[in-house]
């Protein structure tokens, strides 16, 4: 599972790290990003070349029988069968940049511990994403994602047993390709990325509050 991440750059460096053209939208740097909250996201069209647009986390459900919990992750495993990601995988991918994520270690006394997870450099890198368009509780439409996750690699397998699926530099165009493509061609590209590529740290118990967004949230306990 994920549960928050973070992008703490400008639009204008999102733009320039995943080639998107055109009119960018307002977007604040957010060090907690939460379910049900706006994030940016990297979509491509056969005309219109990559664009940055920003989407609600979470996909509203279609069955009668999932409430109204949003879908927030989708397993690697699950996509080319379930109904409700199958066209998503076909038609609407997208990518959802990223300069951390966050998973919880439990600790003695049950108390949790949040630890943030990002590349070695800091840099920026893309989760595989799937969209679509929804309907909010005032019945407007939006557009919405969820994020893949696949098997945790060793770095997090100890904490957790999921992990977003982070694309290689070399697979996101291939995701984001906007020509329809089978789950042969696509899941491929959803392993687990190696554990040298992560390295971990403490983050603070103001994450558990979603509208916390400063920095103050990366300090330690």
């Amino acid at each position: 599972m994920c549960g928050r991440f973070m992008v703490t750059v400008s639009r204008q460096q999102l733009a320039e790290r995943f080639g998107v053209a055109g009119k960018l939208p307002a977007f604040e740097p957010n060090v907690n990003i939460a379910p049900s909250q706006t994030a940016a996201t990297v979509v491509a069209g056969a005309q219109t070349g990559r664009r940055l647009k920003l989407m609600r986390w979470g996909l509203t459900p279609s069955w009668p029988t999932a409430g109204r919990a949003l879908l927030i992750n989708a397993r690697t495993e699950s996509l080319a069968d379930k109904p409700a990601f199958q066209r998503l995988l076909t038609h609407q991918r997208c990518l959802i940049p990223a300069n951390g994520f966050y998973e919880w270690k439990a600790l003695p006394g049950g108390r949790r511990q949040p630890l943030r997870y990002a590349l070695k450099d800091d840099a920026l890198f893309a989760i595989a994403g799937l969209w679509d368009t929804a309907r909010d509780a005032a019945g407007r439409e939006v557009q919405a994602f969820t994020i893949v996750t696949t098997a945790a690699n060793a770095l997090i397998s100890p904490v957790h047993d999921r992990m977003p699926a982070l694309l290689a530099p070399e697979a996101e165009a291939a995701w984001l390709d906007p020509v329809g493509r089978s789950p042969a061609d696509l899941l491929p590209l959803l392993q687990p990325c190696p554990a040298d590529w992560l390295q971990s740290s403490d983050a603070s118990s103001l994450l558990e509050r979603p509208r916390v967004s400063s920095v103050q949230a990366l300090l330690p306990f």
